[in-house]
């Protein structure tokens, strides 16, 4: 048979609006207590403190200074393509141009990939951070999980190609450095550019102020490319109370790539 709970036992319940009611149970009575929400600036997504924080909402900063070309900030440009990737890419310039092209995939509602995810969208970056994982959430692309408990990229044979890859990663210094895998087929940015099976991305990742966040992307595909490609992209952060929302696409028509970033 259950006793009877003591005089100073408490339960608690918060809710989505951060309004906290308190019941105490004494003598069979019950007293309530509501708590007015947090301010937004204690906001946090960080459930890790041992190791640097990146987490919050973030925005792009630096849509208006991109490279000659590149509208997602690639260098070198043109892209360093090995001869029949760079006939892929001029026919999909040349289709772009002439408003025919169809393989993009941010035309017909699908996600745009790694690593548009991060080099190719204005939306709202959620970084949600908590011990042995990070994750990465924009609306209209699958979750990014970023595992830091130390396992491998799955061998080859077993690599399965997502959106967004297979992400590992680690802190090195204030940097979260991840190595992404296993890619679709899908283009780098809104120009077109290929890649192959082999491509391999690394992230370097870093909150250079408060309110910045330094996300500097490279590109190596032995397959495709010449050379390696980066990107360095500027983030601010926004607005902590921030939430994903539900995200409903129509495909457009007379659709036109270099307008993904504004």
């Amino acid at each position: 048979m259950r006793g009877r709970p003591s005089s100073n036992a408490w339960l608690a319940l918060v809710t989505r609006a951060g309004i906290v009611c308190a019941a105490g149970v004494t003598g069979g009575s019950v007293s309530a207590q509501t708590v007015a929400p947090l301010p937004r600036e204690t906001l946090s997504w960080n459930g890790d403190v041992k190791v640097p924080d990146v987490s919050g909402v973030w925005v792009r900063d630096d849509t208006s200074s991109t490279s000659a070309g590149s509208r997602e900030g690639w260098l070198p440009w043109p892209p360093p393509l090995k001869p029949a990737f760079a006939a892929k890419w001029q026919k999909r310039v040349a289709d772009a141009a002439n408003g025919t092209r169809t393989d993009d995939p941010v035309s017909g509602c699908q996600p745009p990939g790694m690593p548009r995810f991060m080099t190719g969208s204005t939306k709202p970056l959620l970084i949600l951070q908590t011990p042995g994982r990070v994750m990465l959430y924009r609306d209209g692309s699958p979750v990014r999980r970023v595992w830091l408990d130390g396992r491998p990229q799955p061998a080859a044979k077993d690599l399965e190609n997502f959106y967004n890859g297979n992400s590992m990663g680690r802190f090195v210094g204030s940097d979260l450095v991840t190595d992404v895998r296993g890619f679709k087929d899908l283009p780098i940015d809104a120009t077109g550019v290929p890649h192959s099976d082999d491509l391999k991305i690394v992230e370097r990742i870093r909150r250079v102020a408060p309110d910045t966040l330094r996300v500097e992307v490279t590109l190596t595909d032995s397959t495709a490319y010449l050379r390696p490609m980066t990107s360095v992209v500027t983030y601010k952060s926004g607005d902590p109370a921030w939430e994903p929302g539900e995200f409903i696409c129509t495909p457009q028509k007379d659709y036109h790539p270099e307008l993904y970033v504004r």
